[in-house]
């Protein structure tokens, strides 16, 4: 009879403890409240159609090796894109090198920029080649901000230098550390 009695206080107890631990769970919370700024809001849009283009890409080199094709027909607008991304692709072991070097940093407005260097000025060979590197990406780049700006009717009413803005703080996170990029006021820094 003792344990019977003494299994149901613990059972009482249990029960209270877990009323009680229920009425602090139900304590009156302030909701989190994040707030979304437009440019949040234009960053997603901008960075959504990106990520959607380069996973159509993937799409259509998936799509002709499956199908053992040697073409996928794509509008010449799509195609532009795809020879963009796959520029990009070709030239970033390149470009990664020259940002190491510090021939290169990420300006503010989404582009490339050769940096005074040095090494670059005693070596015209050298010089050339990462002008034309360069040059591919930065075409390649406003190919790509152009096409993005064209999917989406919203953009087209948006400030370019704010989309522009957005290709920077993306390419610029996206490079290595010890990357120079170029700050939103213009100075030069490492990251």
């Amino acid at each position: 009879m003792e344990d019977k009695n003494m299994r149901s206080r613990i059972i009482l107890i249990t029960q209270g403890l877990l009323i009680a631990l229920a009425g602090l769970s139900c304590s009156i919370k302030a909701p989190e409240v994040s707030v979304t700024g437009e440019k949040t809001a234009l960053e997603r849009e901008v960075l959504g159609t990106y990520h959607q283009m380069e996973e159509d890409t993937w799409m259509i080199a998936s799509s002709r090796s499956v199908r053992g094709e040697g073409e996928v027909k794509i509008s010449p607008e799509k195609r532009k894109v795809l020879d963009a991304l796959q520029g990009q692709k070709f030239n970033k072991d390149d470009i990664d090198e020259f940002k190491r070097k510090g021939y290169v940093g990420e300006n503010n407005e989404g582009l490339l920029e050769i940096r005074p260097s040095d090494a670059l000025s005693g070596d015209a060979e050298r010089m050339n080649m990462v002008q034309e590197i360069v040059q591919e990406e930065n075409d390649d780049r406003e190919i790509i901000m152009g096409r993005v700006i064209e999917l989406n009717d919203s953009l087209k009413k948006e400030n370019q230098n704010e989309i522009h803005s957005i290709f920077a703080k993306m390419n610029q996170e996206n490079s290595p550390d010890g990357t120079w990029i170029q700050t939103p006021d213009g100075r030069w820094v490492k990251k």
